[in-house]
């Protein structure tokens, strides 16, 4: 490629072209190399994205903790609960992330439990005593089950208790359950009713209601699988300090699968999210035209100041080296297609050299020879700050001729000239909801 050229302009992820403007802007201010400031930069946002993570983990776990724990108590509770003819009531489970509510929930439920404990203590027989002891604080359902088919051994014929038992664990079975989580209580007393049920038919009919809400289950945890990587995405995505606490607690609670958004919650942060990415989307565009006016500069270029919305609205610029004489290099870019088009022109004037002359085809050539040996240089360098261009369309020198424009439309450059460098923002001033 030596003549005319279009490419494809793309932003690295993460905000690095907008890492490498701070950097560009910090390593002026200080006079100290932009590589050495890059680095420092790159380092101090490594460090602060660690600690969110670690921040994050830490909260998730205790939120899980405690979450086991009150499942674990909740469950108790039922069992025991079953033996009284009027038992309580539980108390609400906390909605949100907030430590202080899950401990205090905990704390409720373990007096709850001691308080019944005594009281079925105080009215069980000795065959209900027997039954607590064996089923005791274990959760799982091959317990409970075994339990009660020892008690219904007289009642009912060992092959339909085994039958009826499988039919329950294939049922069952189809639940994806994580690791360490233990089977809702609801199902677990509709699986002892299918093996308990007194006859064929109702058994039939408790399996038949067993196999839908295991369904209707399953859909669910699908459902929130969806909405915990949605929820840990803009955890990531969103600056902890345009989400409110009690909001980013409640992300944080959805993202360790223990908790599910409402529709005015998910409207809010659906809110807060667009408004993100448009500031984004804003800081990208002026701190890509910093990146590219300082980079040009960094090579050796004179170049027009570039627009903050270049890459908003598009527009054209043009930049030289000293010597270049009446040659320069217009840039135009098309931020809907995401092209710069770059080509050499040089002014029209009247001289000796007429403009169809052979020697000044030969000069045009030569000129945009010369730009083809440097394009690659801008191209890596470009690619290292967060700027990618690949090349789509490309004519060879002289392919077509060097564009004579007029002089009034190409800049003047002095001699040594340094245009000072734009403040890029660092700041967002987003609306939160009080």
């Amino acid at each position: 490629m030596s003549g005319p050229c279009t490419a494809s302009f793309s932003l690295a992820p993460l905000g690095a072209v907008i890492l490498a403007a701070q950097a560009i802007q910090e390593a002026q201010a200080m006079g100290a190399e932009y590589e050495a400031v890059l680095a420092q930069a790159r380092e101090r946002e490594q460090q602060r994205q660690a600690r969110r993570q670690e921040q994050r983990a830490a909260q998730a776990g205790r939120l899980a903790a405690l979450r086991a724990r009150v499942e674990s108590l909740e469950r108790r509770v039922l069992r025991l609960s079953g033996f009284l003819e009027q038992p309580p009531d539980l108390p609400l489970t906390p909605r949100g992330g907030e430590m202080e509510a899950w401990a205090a929930h905990v704390q409720q439920l373990e007096s709850l439990l001691q308080g019944l404990e005594a009281r079925v203590a105080a009215s069980a027989g000795q065959a209900v005593r027997q039954a607590l002891e064996a089923v005791g604080d274990s959760p799982d359902l091959d317990g409970i089950l075994a339990l009660y088919l020892a008690r219904r051994q007289e009642e009912r014929g060992e092959a339909e208790q085994v039958a009826w038992r499988a039919t329950v664990e294939r049922v069952l079975a189809r639940l994806a359950l994580p690791e360490g989580e233990t089977l809702p209580a609801r199902l677990e007393a509709l699986a002892r009713e299918v093996i308990l049920a007194e006859t064929p038919a109702r058994a039939e009919l408790l399996a038949n209601e067993l196999r839908l809400q295991v369904h209707l289950l399953a859909r669910d945890q699908a459902a929130a699988r969806q909405e915990a990587e949605m929820a840990a995405r803009w955890l990531a995505q969103l600056p902890e300090e345009i989400l409110p606490p009690s909001l980013r607690a409640l992300l944080a609670e959805v993202a360790a699968g223990l908790g599910r958004l409402d529709g005015e919650t998910r409207n809010e942060v659906e809110a807060l999210v667009r408004a993100w990415e448009a500031e984004q989307a804003r800081q990208e565009a002026e701190a890509a035209a910093l990146v590219l006016e300082q980079s040009l500069k960094d090579l050796g270029y004179q170049v027009d100041e570039v627009s903050e919305t270049l890459f908003v609205e598009g527009g054209m610029l043009h930049f030289q080296r000293p010597g270049w004489e009446g040659y320069y290099v217009r840039l135009r870019a098309n931020v809907r297609e995401k092209t710069f088009n770059f080509n050499v022109v040089r002014a029209r004037q009247e001289s000796s050299v007429e403009e169809d002359s052979a020697l000044r085809k030969r000069l045009d050539f030569m000129a945009e020879e010369r730009w083809c040996a440097e394009f690659p240089r801008l191209m890596a360098t470009l690619a290292a700050r967060g700027l990618r261009l690949d090349v789509t369309r490309r004519l060879e020198a002289g392919e077509l001729p060097v564009q004579a424009v007029a002089p009034e439309s190409l800049p003047c450059f002095e001699a040594g000239e340094r245009a000072q460098p734009r403040t890029v923002p660092r700041t967002m001033d987003l609306p939160r909801k009080s």
